[in-house]
């Protein structure tokens, strides 16, 4: 799956967080993730490390390098049905 800075929007998207809210909960800097991901640069061990410990759901390699972990399948899944509920809504909205 894409690069770091694609996992960490997975992350973000899954655990229905804007990129200031992420940062935030991470407890870094404003901006340094977004500066990052819009960038494309590299983050650092201290922000991998508190993400890592914020969300211990997401493996450490599967953030840092895409490996497979037990979690990623229930991610995945867990990010469809968010998908589906979204999908549901907009069109639920569309018909009142």
């Amino acid at each position: 799956m894409g690069n770091i800075h694609d996992r960490l929007l997975v992350i973000m998207e899954n655990e229905n967080l804007s990129v200031a809210s992420f940062e935030r909960k991470v407890g870094v800097g404003r901006n340094s993730i977004a500066s990052a991901i819009r960038n494309k640069s590299s983050i650092s061990h201290y922000t991998l490390q508190n993400i890592s410990t914020t969300f211990p759901q997401y493996s450490i390699d599967w953030i840092i390098f895409g490996k497979e972990s037990p979690y990623n399948d229930l991610i995945k899944f867990a990010l469809k049905i968010k998908r589906a509920v979204n999908n549901y809504d907009y069109l639920k909205k569309g018909k009142e």
